[in-house]
């Protein structure tokens, strides 16, 4: 049986998806409209594009954002990864600089051999063709 895995959305949760499973050695399928279609909130071909606040909250352990975000590290998140990398003086928050994470999030999920990104807006028909799959 072939372990494949569609993923409908480039967004913070979409990449962070397909990071997870595709580190399993499950391949990925992921589609993201961009840059063919874009929201009006989007403006970036890249992927995990954010569009309001940079910031993740604080990184304090003594609260329960601080302390997610830890257990994120533990588990290898990509995203929380790519923050720190890209972070951005915000005081005890994680705050990142929007172009350099949404750039980096994108490499990533490009580099990863098991992740295949589709640039096509997903339409609902083509869910009943991956069920006949």
């Amino acid at each position: 049986m072939k372990q494949e895995v569609t993923i409908i959305g480039g967004g913070l949760a979409g990449c962070e998806a397909a990071y997870q499973i595709a580190k399993k050695g499950i391949k990925v399928k992921l589609y993201e409209m961009k840059p063919q279609k874009f929201s009006e909130a989007h403006s970036s071909e890249n992927l995990a594009e954010i569009v309001c606040s940079n910031s993740f909250k604080s990184n304090l352990h003594t609260n329960a954002c601080g302390l997610l975000k830890e257990e994120l590290r533990m588990l290898d998140s990509l995203l929380i990864k790519c923050a720190d990398e890209t972070s951005v003086p915000a005081g005890q928050a994680l705050a990142v600089d929007r172009e350099e994470f949404s750039k980096l999030v994108t490499k990533k999920i490009k580099e990863n051999p098991n992740i295949e990104i589709i640039n096509k807006e997903f339409i609902g028909d083509e869910l009943a063709c991956l069920r006949k799959e």
